[in-house]
């Protein structure tokens, strides 16, 4: 600056000589560029610190003398425009960093001085990509700063490289070139420094929509038409999962599906908000989207609008359907949603539930464009007729759809096994029917009885009506048997065709009312007929001559006693009697009978009366007839 001034003053005593002001008055009498022999300019190298600082070059013009010439008009030029230019009184005005040659020419006279402009950087500025002087900056986002370097008249410095410095690393991160990467929402300072010289800005990060998620609401149902129960809420967070405040969330419905209140709002200070649906009047699924800038995809959110019930018909397209039980129908199982106008409601969830033990599988979990549901309906291991339930939405609430009820008849497999019913291990008397009829029943694998199964039947004893039979509907079969004449164990052998093994059904016959009552001698005491004492054994038969066992017998006699008078038969149908001979000539007769029949007997000895010391009574009673007397009334 020293330079400048000191050519200045050069300047100013130059034309002030120039004009007669100052000097001696002889000189100053060339006038105009005529006799110019020499220009000097002063100083002869300058220096600018700044854009837009003027440098003063003073011109001298001399004649052959020495003498200054007053009036001369020297012509100035700047070699190079763009670092400097020079006005007509040799001002140079700085215009950009460089150096130039600042020249003045009088007639073909030249002087020259070297300009020099080195811009020194007096302060820095520190902006955004936009100029703003208080940078933001989203998390996960990057953005570039910028630092100015000024000097002393506020231009930029150019071609110089900062040194960049975050107060708060954890805020965010700069790199060498000045590029902030936003890591967590915060303030933080940033520095940059040319040439000792800093200048620093505020830098913001701020949490920006990264994800948009349902806090409540979501997967709700309510009639169509209906106010879902429950406000939607949803969430805007950041990359770090924290809520976003302030920021605006749109919400939209497809075309006919209801209507929403707000359609639109702010983030709280959690970062959410809220909308109230009213569905839509068809019923199924409807769809509600919400929005955010900075977020590539919508979050949907769905909700079920039931049927009403007033509204809804079901019509079952299968009917009479029929199958094994335990298999799978052929024929799948459809029915048909549409409302009360008959027009077919589409996307309507249908549900199957098998009532009778079978199971069922959804091939359509929703009607069709036609309303239609179908699905497969494998049967109940029980033969008979069988339900299939099916419910179109939810079938809960006071305005929900009826169910639709199909029903099949599921018939019996083959036959494999003979199950007893009944009537096995009777006991009956010989010769006459059971008291209950043998009832068995003809199974398939699952257990149902099979119809028209037939049946034969081989007695060891006793008869049957028929020895093939047929079972019924139920798969029953009842058999009339009819014991055999021996007292004993019976058995009948059933067999049913498939089946290896024979089934032995039993029963026990016991001997038949008292038909019968002889009587007999007592073992060792046959040959003792004219004795006066006869040991004698009374035995109770049926009618087919089965022993008849706790028969009550009577016994008397009107000659000589008989013990015991009363007795009871044993298992074999027995009773053991003493009998002594009374003392009267002629025969002598032992009556017994069963008491509650009129079955009686009696033994007769002939001509018994002979005195017991006389041997030819008894060689008389002795050679008298002494066989068993049947006496039946």
């Amino acid at each position: 600056m020293a330079a400048s001034t000191g050519a200045a003053l050069v300047s100013i005593v130059s034309f002030l000589y120039s004009y007669g002001v100052i000097g001696k008055s002889a000189s100053h009498q060339t006038i105009g560029n005529l006799g110019a022999a020499w220009v000097g300019l002063r100083p002869l190298a300058d220096t600018a610190y700044s854009i837009g600082d003027t440098i003063h070059l003073a011109a001298t013009i001399t004649d052959k003398s020495g003498a200054l010439l007053v009036g001369a008009q020297p012509t100035w030029v700047s070699e190079n425009p763009r670092v400097a230019v020079v006005l007509a009184d040799g001002s140079v005005i700085a215009e950009g960093p460089g150096s130039t040659t600042i020249s003045v020419a009088v007639a073909n006279l030249i002087a020259r001085s070297r300009i020099v402009v080195r811009q020194t950087v007096i302060s820095v500025d520190v902006v955004g990509v936009a100029n703003d002087t208080t940078p933001v900056v989203a998390e996960g986002e990057r953005k570039p700063l910028r630092a100015i370097p000024r000097d002393a008249r506020n231009h930029p410095v150019i071609g110089l490289t900062p040194q960049w410095r975050l107060d708060d690393t954890s805020v965010a991160t700069i790199d060498t070139l000045g590029a902030v990467t936003g890591t967590m929402a915060g303030r933080t300072i940033a520095t940059a420094t040319v040439n000792g010289v800093s200048g620093r800005t505020p830098l913001t990060v701020v949490a920006t929509a990264a994800e948009l998620t349902t806090v409540a609401g979501g997967s709700q149902r309510a009639l169509a038409g209906g106010l879902l129960p429950q406000a939607v809420v949803v969430r805007v967070t950041s990359r770090r999962a924290r809520p976003v405040e302030g920021v605006l969330v749109k919400f939209r419905l497809t075309d006919g599906q209801g209507s929403l209140e707000p359609s639109s709002a702010i983030t709280d200070a959690d970062g959410r908000v809220r909308t109230v649906w009213t569905l839509g009047d068809l019923p199924g699924r409807q769809t509600l989207f919400a929005t955010v800038e900075r977020i590539d995809s919508a979050l949907a959110i769905g909700a079920e609008a039931e049927p009403v019930g007033a509204n809804t018909r079901l019509t079952v397209l299968t009917e009479h359907a029929s199958g094994a039980a335990g298999h799978e129908l052929t024929d799948t199982i459809a029915i048909r949603v549409s409302d009360s106008t008959g027009r077919a409601l589409a996307d309507v969830p249908v549900s199957w539930v098998a009532l009778d033990g079978g199971r069922s599988t959804a091939l359509d979990a929703r009607s069709d464009s036609l309303g239609e549901a179908r699905a497969r309906w494998t049967l109940g291991p029980k033969a008979g007729t069988q339900r299939l339930r099916a419910q179109v939405g939810s079938g809960h609430g006071k305005g929900a759809v009826p169910p639709a009820t199909v029903r099949a008849t599921a018939q019996a497999g083959a036959a494999v096994g003979l199950v007893v019913v009944s009537g096995d291990a009777q006991r009956g008397a010989a010769g006459e029917p059971l008291a209950k009829a043998l009832v068995l029943r003809v199974v398939d694998s699952a257990g149902n009885g099979v119809a028209d199964a037939e049946l034969e039947l081989s007695p060891s004893e006793g008869t049957v009506p028929d020895t093939s039979i047929h079972t019924d509907s139920l798969g029953i079969a009842r058999i009339h048997w009819t014991l055999g004449h021996a007292a004993g164990d019976h058995s009948l052998a059933v067999h049913l065709d498939g089946m290896n093994r024979l089934l032995k059904m039993t029963a026990v016959a016991r001997p038949a009312a008292p038909a019968n009552l002889s009587f007999d001698d007592a073992a060792g005491d046959s040959r003792n007929t004219h004795a006066r004492g006869k040991h004698l054994v009374a035995l109770v038969t049926d009618a087919y001559g089965n022993p008849v066992p706790d028969a009550r017998l009577s016994f008397s006699t009107r000659s000589g006693n008989v013990t015991p008078s009363r007795a009871v038969s044993d298992a074999k149908g027995r009773v053991k009697v003493s009998w002594t001979l009374g003392g009267k000539p002629g025969d002598q007769s032992l009556l017994g009978s069963v008491q509650g029949t009129d079955v009686r007997g009696s033994f007769v000895v002939p001509g018994a009366g002979t005195p017991l010391h006389t041997p030819a009574k008894a060689a008389s009673a002795k050679g008298s007839s002494t066989k068993m007397s049947k006496k039946r009334s």
